[in-house]
């Protein structure tokens, strides 16, 4: 009688650490590129809010015949739902400057804070990158 080989179902350790290696390898590279972009995320909605906000100044201005003050501004447009920045408004009766400020995870974007004049003018503070790439990204 010859005795054959049992055959063993289930995997070896050498296999699972292997496994678990590739695991974190991969996790490794790509928790990083999914930060960035929840990053650029946020700030393009932070870029929305401050323009909803930049129209509503102008519709206000144009009934009214000057800026409207912060206090006047709705709430909703100063601070928007699932967006990581706090805007704020610096208003006269003839100008007006809106600010978007990172909080919580945006805190640490490389474009800092966003603003937008009643001009159009388009500027960054405390960035890394330059106001073309926080604009254009």
């Amino acid at each position: 009688m010859t005795s054959t080989p049992q055959m063993r179902n289930g995997f070896t350790l050498i296999e699972l650490l292997v496994v678990v290696a590739l695991i974190g390898l991969l996790s490794g590279w790509a928790l990083p590129i999914y930060q960035q972009a929840q990053q650029r995320s946020q700030r393009s909605l932070a870029k929305l809010a401050l323009m909803q906000a930049a129209h509503w100044m102008e519709r206000s201005a144009s009934s009214l015949g000057q800026y409207p003050s912060a206090k006047d501004m709705p709430a909703n447009l100063m601070s928007p739902d699932g967006v990581h920045y706090q805007l704020s408004l610096t208003s006269s009766a003839q100008s007006f400057l809106l600010t978007a400020q990172p909080r919580g995870t945006q805190a640490g974007d490389p474009c800092g804070s966003m603003s937008l004049s009643h001009t159009g003018e388009r500027s960054v503070k405390d960035a890394t990158l330059s106001v073309t790439q926080c604009w254009s990204r």
